[in-house]
């Protein structure tokens, strides 16, 4: 049996106390960056999406907008944020379940600055490639299926004008968050094996390439099914409170 394989089935032995458990330990650990990220991802949203609706049909395709700012907004993300917030993330993660005694990282800050300080601060944005695919087609995913639902109950009410109710965003926000959770499972988790502080792999295709020959296709699923019992609730919950705040905006100009 492979390290990389022993680490998997440790890491999914960690989860398997139970799902309270995951949900405790993935507070505890994203916490911190779940706000600023969110944050981060609806202003995108709203920033890049109306300067696309400009061009469609002109320079790019009609129904393009979202997709693109999807892109766009997961490029901005992987960038200014996620990377190193990750990678801090994955440190933690991977020596919690490692090392449950003696643990090296105590916190953002001190996790943060014994990574710049021992490894440099380029080591912060390991798996950037990564995580910018992740999150950019994650995020394609996302913005274009939440406005292809959204418009499929407009088809139903006959016109294009009527509001949505909130339940009808919650659904779906909450449905394109289940895409995400399978369509974007690959790049997340060869990001996480990138950022592991004890990989062996020399880049990101060389991570793709040994996954698939060591540990089969489905390794670029594992954790899915616990991936989309937390993010569906979530992108139900922002995309409603996403509308409402635009309702509120509009009617104040």
């Amino acid at each position: 049996m492979s390290d990389i394989y022993k680490k998997s089935t440790k890491a999914s032995a960690h989860y398997k106390q139970g799902i309270a458990k995951a949900f405790s330990n993935v507070f505890k650990n994203e916490g911190f960056s779940v706000g600023p990220r969110i944050s981060l991802q609806y202003m995108g949203l709203a920033f890049y999406k109306p300067i696309f609706e400009k061009l469609e049909g002109k320079l790019i395709p009609a129904h393009s907008s979202a997709g693109l700012a999807g892109i766009c907004t997961g490029i901005t993300q992987a960038v200014t944020l996620v990377t190193p917030l990750e990678m801090i993330k994955v440190r933690q993660q991977t020596e919690m379940v490692q090392n449950q005694k003696d643990r090296k990282y105590h916190g953002l800050i001190n996790t943060a600055s014994i990574i710049v300080r021992q490894e440099g601060i380029t080591k912060l944005y390991s798996g950037l490639l990564a995580t910018v695919a992740r999150q950019s087609w994650g995020l394609l995913v996302k913005f274009s299926a939440y406005v292809e639902l959204k418009a499929m109950f407009q088809r139903n009410l006959g016109s294009p004008d009527t509001p949505l109710q909130p339940w009808q965003h919650m659904f779906s926000g909450g449905m394109a968050n289940v895409l995400v959770g399978v369509l974007n499972s690959p790049p997340d988790v060869v990001k996480t094996r990138m950022q592991d502080a004890e990989r062996t792999y020399k880049s990101t295709w060389d991570c793709i390439k040994t996954m698939a020959k060591q540990e089969g296709l489905t390794s670029f699923f594992r954790g899915s099914w616990l991936r989309i019992i937390r993010i569906a609730p979530g992108g139900a919950i922002q995309f409603a409170v996403y509308e409402q705040l635009l309702i509120l905006l509009n009617s104040k100009k």
